[in-house]
């Protein structure tokens, strides 16, 4: 079978979504190519933040803000549910030595033109009692979102096929063909070939084989992270919630402050909790190098014991399940900027100074 169009997209996540629809906006005819089903990879796997609290100030801050926009503009355009939260979040600090990081990063953000409020131990507590008596302070950013990550990528297919792009599922690249001037003429998949002049790859951890197919090399390497579903209908916040180790981890800043074991460090676990709307709540985090999407119980207990110390009614409520994904590796930005250059192919890997983010996919 022989298909043609202006753009293929490779990859059926939200990254690979995201580059479909806004070039199906500008009139082009896409078809995205996916070896599993939709939202299959890492976006299946992951907490739907749209939050400027995690990146760094200055620039990061900035381009998280001006995306994390468009996914709110973009959440309104779509006719479909994605499980849209709208609270703002607020970062916890443990203890006086945070508390001083946190008055730093309160000064940047602010700097930024973000709307954030400096909590000190009785604001903390007047805004959510069941947090912690002993906890130090924190800030409280007055916007920011979640959303259902699956939800979303749905939601953007169903617009691309009413801008007339083509999903292919189940529709694995197996190679390349190139015309007489070594540009991409053609993509490869069983039983189909795509004449085409450009192609997106934006298959995540999965790019590098890809890539390799072409002739370019991905510096690519995986991450892993963990998460916890706490049972349905019961009260613990009403919204986001995270220490200020998470931007510490995330960022890979801030030195020895946490106070935490050589365990809970070398596999990054911290503490945030995120109600949902189906009256749950997700428990994480961790980050560490990973190949596998199997749960590691080491880290999640540890993870467990970390949540309990932030909000220790967590210690009389049940998890029902946990769950892990893997995404790119941190900083390699830099690294794929300076990667092999192939006509007609470009990489967007879904990776950002700060890792993997649902608000940024718009914007990269």
């Amino acid at each position: 079978m022989s298909k043609s169009a202006d753009a293929v997209i490779v990859g059926g996540g939200i990254q690979g979504l995201c580059c479909a629809y806004y070039l199906a906006e500008k009139g082009m005819k896409v078809i995205v190519m996916e070896k599993g089903d939709l939202a299959n990879g890492t976006t299946s796997r992951s907490d739907g933040d749209c939050f400027v609290s995690d990146t760094n100030p200055g620039y990061m801050t900035h381009f998280a803000a001006a995306a994390i926009q468009e996914v709110a503009a973009l959440a309104g355009r779509l006719d479909y549910d994605i499980d849209w939260i709208e609270r703002g979040c607020v970062l916890l600090a443990e203890t006086e030595e945070e508390f001083e990081i946190a008055k730093e990063q309160y000064r940047a953000k602010i700097a930024d033109g973000i709307e954030v409020r400096l909590m000190d131990k009785k604001d903390v507590h007047e805004d959510e009692p069941n947090t912690a008596p002993d906890i130090a302070g924190g800030l409280e950013f007055k916007r920011g979102s979640s959303l259902n990550p699956m939800l979303f990528a749905y939601g953007i297919g169903e617009a691309i096929k009413k801008r007339g792009g083509e999903l292919l599922r189940f529709a694995p690249v197996t190679g390349f063909e190139k015309d007489d001037t070594g540009r991409i003429s053609k993509v490869l998949s069983p039983g189909l070939e795509i004449t085409t002049k450009n192609v997106i790859l934006a298959a995540g951890i999965w790019s590098a084989p890809i890539g390799a197919m072409a002739g370019v090399e991905l510096p690519i390497t995986t991450m892993k992270g963990d998460l916890l579903i706490v049972e349905p209908d019961v009260y613990i916040t009403r919204r986001k919630t995270m220490e200020i180790g998470y931007n510490l981890v995330r960022n890979e800043s801030g030195g020895n402050v946490r106070q935490i074991s050589q365990f809970m460090k070398d596999h990054g676990i911290g503490f945030l909790i995120e109600p949902t709307k189906a009256q749950n709540a997700i428990i994480g985090f961790s980050k560490y190098p990973g190949d596998t999407t199997v749960s590691n119980n080491l880290v999640t207990r540890a993870m467990a014991k970390r949540a309990v110390r932030f909000f220790p009614i967590l210690k009389n409520m049940n998890i029902i399940r946990s769950y892990a994904g893997l995404r790119p590796g941190h900083r390699i930005m830099s690294q794929l900027s300076q990667a092999q250059r192939f006509p007609a192919f470009m990489s967007a890997p879904a990776i950002v100074e700060t890792g993997s983010c649902t608000g940024l996919s718009p914007a990269s």
